[in-house]
């Protein structure tokens, strides 16, 4: 598969990007795009071969990636992403905290371990790469944070997905408030709420209402939308912002 042609001009160019689930759906557009755009990627992933394979083609065409492998919801492991990036290049310029996975029962089906495994990839991992990355970009007077959420931060979740939404709607509460807290630093904080792309939730889904034989995202957007909209809406100053099909409505 080729890559996207390189962007003239980019302002994302000789960026350093650190991309969590970088291995399948929408992390894996957001690599292909800061790819075409000039940057130096990061890719982290706890199912790495996908992302290796394109760290491989990136730098076979005179780009920068290494893969970092991490089961972020270890938090032991977590600091690795962020001490190989800077030994790699020195410098953040970019957080997309995309990792995530569903857990899928009801309140009276929860198994407490599992949903506090869930939280730790989809909340406690964005947040702690985010305190990890303020003070390099503090120091190099600027960066962007970037939080993939989902419209369920926004709104009811339909039942079985409370836990999923619920980690989700934390992710709005807390970064809400970081984007003020750091506003004074040049430091941008984002939260991207799509709704329904085409991933591999399905078939990376666990639980009790997990079913990984119906592909329920089947018919769901590209995600190489709502990649482009994220680059986008990251050059703009709105926190909070859908981007897809929902955003354009």
């Amino acid at each position: 598969m080729a890559l996207p042609a390189q962007a003239q001009d980019s302002p994302f160019d000789d960026k350093v990007a650190v991309i969590t689930g970088s291995s399948y759906g929408l992390g894996r557009e957001l690599a292909l795009l800061g790819a075409a755009e000039g940057m130096k990627l990061v890719l982290v992933d706890r199912r790495p071969a996908p992302s290796q394979e394109l760290a491989e083609q990136i730098r076979s065409q005179g780009g920068e990636a290494i893969v970092v492998e991490v089961d972020l919801a270890d938090a032991d492991q977590r600091p690795r992403v962020i001490d190989q990036a800077m030994e790699a290049f020195g410098r953040i310029d970019y957080l997309f905290n995309n990792a995530g996975y569903s857990y899928l029962a009801t309140l009276e089906q929860m198994d407490i371990e599992q949903a506090k495994d869930m939280f730790e990839v989809n909340y406690w991992a964005y947040a702690d790469l985010a305190q990890r990355v303020i003070p390099i970009m503090r120091k190099q007077g600027g960066g962007t944070i970037l939080n993939v959420s989902s419209i369920l931060g926004m709104s009811a979740a339909p039942p079985g997905l409370g836990h999923y939404a619920g980690n989700k709607h934390a992710l709005h509460g807390l970064f809400q408030s970081a984007a003020q807290e750091l506003k004074a630093d040049n430091i941008k904080v984002f939260i991207a709420a799509p709704a329904g792309m085409r991933t591999m939730i399905s078939q990376h889904s666990v639980g009790p209402l997990a079913n990984p034989e119906n592909d329920r995202a089947a018919d769901w957007e590209d995600p190489a939308i709502a990649a482009r909209d994220i680059f986008d809406n990251i050059q703009r100053d709105k926190v909070i912002f859908n981007p897809g099909y929902i955003g354009r409505q």
